[in-house]
C-alpha cells in the first residue's frame, strides 16, 4: 500500500470514530489497531470522554490495554494530567498498570494521584507503584517517600492506609 493509499486509510478510519453508528465507531477502532498512528490515542481518549455508548467504550479501553509502543507512556501522562480527561482519569490510570509499558519514571505523577484523588484513582495510582517498584531508582523511592509520609496529616482517612502501605513497599527495595 502507498503511503498516499495508507494515509488515506487512516483518514477515513478516524473520520468514521465520528459515526453515529456504533459498528461502524467499533470497526474502525479496531482497524485502528493496525494502522493507526500514536497520535490516534488522544482521538480515542476524546472519545472516551464524549460516547455513552458501552461497547465502543470497552473497545477502546481493550484497545488502549493493548498498546505496547514505549512512547505512549507520555500520551497516557498528558492525559492523566488533563483536566479535560478527569472523568477517565481512573481508567487511564489502570491501564498503566495492565499495560506493558514502562511507567517507572513517572511515579511521581503516580505518588500524586495516590495522595490527591478520590479513592478509586488512588488505588489505581497505588497499584501502578506497587508494580514498578522495584524498577525505582532508590533516591526516586527516598523522594516519594518523603512525600507520602508529609501527605499523611492531611489525607482522607480511606487514602491512609494506602499511603502508609505504599511507604512500607517502597521501603522493601
Amino acid at each position: 500500500m502507498t503511503d498516499k493509499a495508507k494515509k488515506a486509510l487512516h483518514d477515513k478510519l478516524v473520520s468514521e470514530l465520528q459515526s453515529s453508528d456504533s459498528k461502524t465507531v467499533t470497526k474502525s477502532i479496531n482497524q485502528l489497531r493496525e494502522e493507526g498512528q500514536l497520535e490516534d490515542i488522544v482521538i480515542l481518549f476524546d472519545l472516551l470522554v464524549k460516547s455513552k455508548n458501552e461497547e465502543v467504550n470497552n473497545t477502546i479501553w481493550k484497545f488502549l490495554a493493548d498498546i505496547k509502543d514505549k512512547k505512549a507512556d507520555l500520551i497516557f501522562i498528558d492525559a492523566i494530567l488533563n483536566d479535560k480527561y478527569k472523568s477517565i482519569q481512573k481508567g487511564l490510570t489502570g491501564i498503566c498498570w495492565q499495560s506493558s509499558i514502562d511507567f517507572t519514571k513517572h511515579v511521581s505523577v503516580f505518588t500524586d494521584l495516590l495522595i490527591k484523588s478520590d479513592f478509586e484513582t488512588a488505588f489505581e495510582a497505588f497499584t501502578v507503584i506497587e508494580n514498578f517498584t522495584e524498577k525505582i531508582e532508590s533516591d526516586k523511592r527516598i523522594e516519594e517517600q518523603d512525600k507520602l509520609k508529609d501527605a499523611i496529616p492531611n489525607a482522607p482517612e480511606e487514602i491512609k492506609g494506602m499511603i502508609h502501605e505504599c511507604i512500607h513497599i517502597l521501603d522493601q527495595f
